[in-house]
């Protein structure tokens, strides 16, 4: 069987689209000649790819088993074709960023809008899976800039930039009764403590700083959002970690308050991480200079 590429690419363009004419949109070719190479790739493949309805199309099980062994490559190649077109023009392209919540939320938000202003025929796809996740994209070629916070596990082939340094810090509001003591390093694990997710990137300096120092912990809740971490903290719910440089705003205007310890945690860093390969792109480039 020596079936063309092109079909390929146009079952995969309506196969995630869901539809026939976004995929034309999509691939800037006609809806006849989308519906002609779906039809060609049946008649080769000899079965049935798509079950046609009134809002568009949906996979047939022999369409699911075939999308779901060709989309990776396709994304790589789809990736590759833009690299291709941006190497020398800023006018047509896309960048792939990988970011959790927090990050996206407290600092590159700005960044991606004067990216977008400057350069408004890029393409800028944000991806806010876990960090993991994101470096495994990254190693694939789907996402363009990793940002996360050391300490984490990065494997060798990614440059890192460190960004900005952090600090952990305990927060609560000002009727806690914790307000005017110094906390040790014995009495963390009796703090009702309000903690992101033990495997949250943004904890792991937290997770580092209890075991060097043989602290076993026990929070009182574990939340995978740090602003809902802070809410907690302003009415009362807990002692709150969190970044002293997210809730700056919140320290100056007396909302929250910073626990005093008789210990400090070791900074972290918000990073930025670029696969080696990756590094000459042009629009990366464009992006980090944004960073500098």
């Amino acid at each position: 069987m020596n079936t063309s590429l092109d079909l390929y690419k146009a079952f995969y363009y309506v196969a995630k689209n869901k539809s026939i004419t976004q995929a034309s949109n999509e691939m800037m070719i006609s809806q006849p000649a989308v519906s002609k190479s779906i039809k060609v790739l049946e008649r080769d493949l000899n079965v049935i790819l798509f079950n046609r309805n009134k809002d568009g199309v949906s996979l047939t099980n022999a369409g699911d088993i075939l999308y779901n062994k060709i989309n990776k490559a396709m994304e790589l190649i789809v990736s590759a074709e833009e690299d291709i077109t941006s190497i020398n023009t800023l006018e047509k392209g896309t960048i792939n960023i990988g970011a959790g919540n927090t990050i996206m939320q407290r600092y590159l938000m700005p960044y991606i809008k004067e990216f977008h202003e400057k350069y408004p025929h890029i393409n800028v796809i944000v991806h806010t899976v876990v960090t993991e996740e994101l470096i495994k994209k990254a190693q694939l070629g789907l996402i363009d800039i990793v940002f996360t916070h050391l300490p984490n596990t990065i494997p060798n082939n990614f440059n890192i930039l460190k960004i900005k340094e952090l600090h952990d810090i305990l927060v609560v509001n000002k009727d806690s009764k914790y307000i005017d003591k110094t906390i040790s390093k014995k009495e963390i694990k009796k703090l009702p403590l309000v903690l992101l997710p033990f495997n949250a990137s943004n904890r792991k300096n937290f997770n580092k700083f209890c075991a060097k120092n043989n602290i076993v912990i026990n929070p009182l809740m574990e939340i995978g959002n740090d602003l809902i971490i802070e809410d907690c903290a302003q009415n009362g719910l807990g002692v709150g970690l969190v970044v002293k440089e997210y809730v700056q705003n919140k320290l100056d205007n007396k909302e929250l308050f910073e626990l005093k310890t008789s210990f400090d945690i070791e900074p972290k860093y918000l990073v930025c991480l670029i696969e080696q390969n990756r590094m000459n792109n042009i629009t990366v480039k464009k992006f980090v200079e944004l960073l500098k």
